[in-house]
């Protein structure tokens, strides 16, 4: 039997050597496999007991003492299973405290954590981290985006965070989403209450680069727009807090336009929000 693969599939070297020997000697006692093996006679029985609690051993009595016997081999796919539940119980405790670790980490470390992530599964993974980690953000929105993803896509997208109650500054251009149905259309202040939304306005030509930055708490986002998409998310409290500085440095500047009061221009209407009457 191989040893290597017993433990390649989770037990210890030692489960490894008595499951083994229980099915090249047959049924032992504890203090007999103890010695098989090379053991003392408590770890004998502590090995024993686990095989048994691994459905890979049986325990029996026989003439008045216990003895253990080895199970067919096709116990070790269920405990494999077993196993893999436990891996699974353990990834969730992870995502769900997750949070918190990093929290502790940034507290008392300067040092920025990176992910880089493509495609449209990749960007749609980065909007679902600023709307699951609920903390208000700050983006500077390219055009880029709705001809990458499409209308439809980024409107389903774009509802996520009313949804989540994550509310949103925003430095938008002001333009027409698309071609929207009249009985579609909703007044943009309207849909801004809806969805949590505070504009600033800015011309189409202000800003035309294909890249959307957004910083929610202790993140950076930027997603670059192009034949694909990349995009990254840089986890530093001190960046993300640079950016937002940033972020009001200028949203100040370009309320203070001559022309600000004016603006919106073209957007003076946009997409009915989802699940709004």
């Amino acid at each position: 039997m191989d040893i290597q693969l017993l433990e390649d599939i989770g037990l210890t070297k030692i489960q490894a050597q008595a499951y083994q020997s229980l099915i090249k000697n047959g049924s032992q006692s504890a203090p007999a496999l103890a010695t098989l093996i090379g053991e003392s006679r408590t770890n004998g029985y502590k090995v024993l007991d686990k095989l048994c609690e691994y459905g890979l051993a049986v325990k029996e009595q026989v003439q008045g003492k216990f003895k253990y016997a080895a199970t067919s081999p096709a116990a070790l796919e269920q405990f494999v299973k077993l196993q893999a539940e436990v891996v699974r119980q353990k990834e969730r405790r992870l995502n769900a405290e997750l949070p918190n670790l990093l929290d502790y980490y940034f507290a008392h470390s300067e040092r920025p954590s990176i992910r880089y992530f493509e495609g449209k599964d990749g960007i749609r993974d980065i909007y679902k981290d600023q709307v699951t980690t609920g903390k208000e953000m700050y983006y500077i929105r390219t055009m880029a985006d709705l001809s990458f993803l499409g209308f439809e896509e980024l409107h389903k997208l774009r509802n996520l965070y009313p949804k989540f109650g994550v509310e949103r500054k925003v430095i938008i251009q002001d333009s027409l989403p698309g071609d929207i149905p009249s009985n579609e259309r909703v007044s943009v202040e309207e849909s801004d209450k809806h969805m949590l939304i505070d504009r600033t306005w800015i011309h189409e030509q202000d800003y035309t680069a294909p890249v959307e930055w957004a910083s929610y708490g202790n993140k950076l986002s930027i997603i670059s727009y192009g034949e694909e998409a990349m995009g990254m998310i840089i986890e530093s409290a001190p960046i993300a807090e640079a950016f937002r500085q940033l972020f009001g440095l200028l949203d100040e500047g370009l309320r203070r336009r001559p022309e600000y009061r004016q603006m919106p221009l073209k957007a003076t209407y946009t997409a009915k929000p989802l699940g709004m009457k």
